[in-house]
């Protein structure tokens, strides 16, 4: 089955965009961790907050920069959430 391809509940194959997949791995990479304390605050940000929110403010390229950079980090180390904490951090400030 091709990477783009999905099957959904009834047996179909669902043809995903190469940004929908990317999304779609972004999230499943970074579901995988239950919290993201963030360094320089007093606060914790779920999982699922993290991912909407790195999608929501990043272009496509971003989304598949930050995968690859995931990718790179689990060569490394098994444990991703420094990463995860440093790109939360650069949310913030870029909100700011």
């Amino acid at each position: 089955m091709c990477a783009a391809e999905m099957n959904d509940n009834t047996g179909k194959n669902i043809i995903l965009t190469k940004y929908d997949y990317h999304k779609n791995c972004l999230k499943k990479e970074i579901y995988a961790v239950k919290s993201i304390k963030i360094p320089t605050q007093n606060y914790s940000i779920t999982q699922k907050e993290l991912a909407d929110w790195i999608i929501d403010v990043s272009s496509p390229k971003e989304i598949e920069t930050i995968l690859s950079e995931i990718r790179i980090v689990k060569k490394r180390t098994n444990n991703i959430k420094p990463f995860l904490a440093t790109i939360a951090v650069g949310l913030i400030n870029k909100a700011e």
